[in-house]
């Protein structure tokens, strides 16, 4: 049997990592194989990719960084997430296309299309299900700057990320895979989101 491919998502500071536990403990109670993953840097690629995406000494232009992006993720696929599916194996991956879509085609402003053309080329295989933790991005920048030295990406200006979050938004409405959770709410609210909405998919 095929494994399920589960996507998480959201602007900086959202909660994702935060909220892995809770998915972490319905997944084991349901007794569901799974890997737990990332991007950038999930494939054997990707440690040096990760750190050449996220460096703030780093001057890379958008096309350049969405090749890199699109890169990561390609040997990503191939190495992990692909491998698993087919042997059964759920596949969790904090991140994946929707934040190329996000960040991007909304922050960088890069044709959309370009990119989900490129996605097709590549055969890059689609979400099954997506959390998309949501929170407004004044919320957002200051829980990313307390939590440790800002990256290339957090350092950008606001209305990049304001940008970013709109398209998620706009994804999110525009598709049935995604549900979006409230992280402006107290942990516990958040986790009570991400249970409901978890174990609705794996009961559907």
């Amino acid at each position: 049997m095929q494994g399920k491919f589960i996507t998480l998502e959201g602007i900086e500071g959202s909660g994702k990592s935060t909220n892995l536990k809770v998915i972490k403990d319905i997944f084991d109670q349901n007794k569901i194989d799974y890997v737990i993953t990332r991007e950038p840097g999930g494939g054997p690629l990707g440690p040096h990719l990760r750190k050449l995406l996220l460096d703030k000494d780093q001057s890379i232009s958008p096309s350049v960084e969405m090749l890199l992006m699109m890169a990561d993720r390609k040997d990503h696929v191939d190495n992990l997430i692909k491998p698993n599916l087919d042997k059964g194996v759920w596949v969790i991956s904090d991140r994946y296309l929707d934040s190329t879509i996000a960040y991007q085609g909304g922050g960088r402003q890069l044709d959309i299309n370009l990119i989900t053309s490129l996605s097709a080329a590549l055969k890059l295989p689609s979400p099954d299900f997506t959390l998309l933790f949501d929170l407004p991005v004044d919320v957002a920048l200051h829980r990313a700057e307390e939590r440790s030295e800002l990256d290339r990406f957090e350092r950008e200006p606001k209305d990049f990320h304001s940008r970013i979050r709109d398209s998620y938004l706009e994804l999110a409405s525009n598709n049935h895979r995604i549900r979006t959770v409230d992280s402006s709410k107290d942990i516990e609210s958040v986790s009570m989101q991400v249970e409901k909405y978890l174990t609705d998919f794996l009961n559907a």
